[in-house]
């Protein structure tokens, strides 16, 4: 009998590093295609996924991603995930399918908005677009040229507002243009702010994110969900 007993525990013994070790490969293999996927969707930086709890949960961290030609200086995401596959192997897509939510938070600087205006990627019409972030709201200067009909519209405006937080991106909201000096009545105003919006797109992030609130500083924008980082798992890094 006690010699029975003592297999049982040997073999208990020898059955749990194994389990332990498989998921922990389970949970390598996971972090790091997630990390490649958001290499290929996002083009960052540097990335750092932690997978944890056998895979139910990853923390993403990425810098210097790129969000519809908009630099992120930081994106930060507290994930939940479905029960992973028992083989992971090139599937970074099928893995983004299984993150059922995520908590992100997001830097977005008032250079890199700037620097994409600058980069004549966006196709809205405008030249010279320049923000500047400040906690009251949002300030902008530059040109614009649209044709609407038969009429051309080419104007100097200056506008001042607010970015917003909706479900599907980073808005625009409570805009008032100016162009020489005289404030433009509001379906100039939608024409050109419908040129912009959304100005972040959430649509670009591989898996669903949800934010609840947004807070402007000098400089920056603040979007967060309050993301909580995981400290302990399989940890997979990656800089450019």
């Amino acid at each position: 009998m006690k010699i029975k007993k003592a297999l049982i525990c040997a073999l208990a013994m020898a059955i749990i590093p194994a389990a332990q070790s498989f998921a922990g490969e389970r949970e390598m293999a996971a972090a790091r295609e997630i990390g490649s996927l958001l290499r290929e969707e996002l083009s960052p930086e540097r990335v750092e996924v932690i997978v944890a709890d056998d895979g139910k949960r990853a923390w993403i961290e990425c810098a210097g991603a790129v969000i519809s030609g908009i630099r992120i200086e930081s994106m930060k995401l507290d994930a939940e995930l479905a029960e992973l596959p028992a083989n992971i192997q090139d599937g970074g897509m099928e893995l983004s399918h299984r993150i059922t939510s995520s908590r992100g938070e997001i830097v977005l600087r008032e250079r890199d908005v700037n620097d994409y205006f600058a980069s004549g990627k966006s196709t809205g019409g405008f030249s010279e677009l320049r923000f500047k972030f400040s906690p009251q709201g949002y300030s902008a200067e530059g040109k614009f040229e649209a044709d609407v009909v038969i009429i051309k519209i080419n104007l100097d405006l200056k506008a001042k507002g607010r970015l917003g937080l909706k479900q599907d991106g980073v808005y625009l909201e409570d805009t008032v243009i100016y162009a020489e000096g005289i404030k433009q009545p509001e379906n100039i105003t939608e024409l050109v702010t419908g040129r912009v919006n959304p100005l972040l797109p959430f649509a670009k992030i591989p898996f669903p994110v949800s934010f609840s609130s947004l807070t402007m500083k000098n400089g920056e924008a603040l979007l967060t969900g309050e993301p909580k980082k995981i400290d302990v798992g399989s940890v997979w890094r990656w800089n450019r």
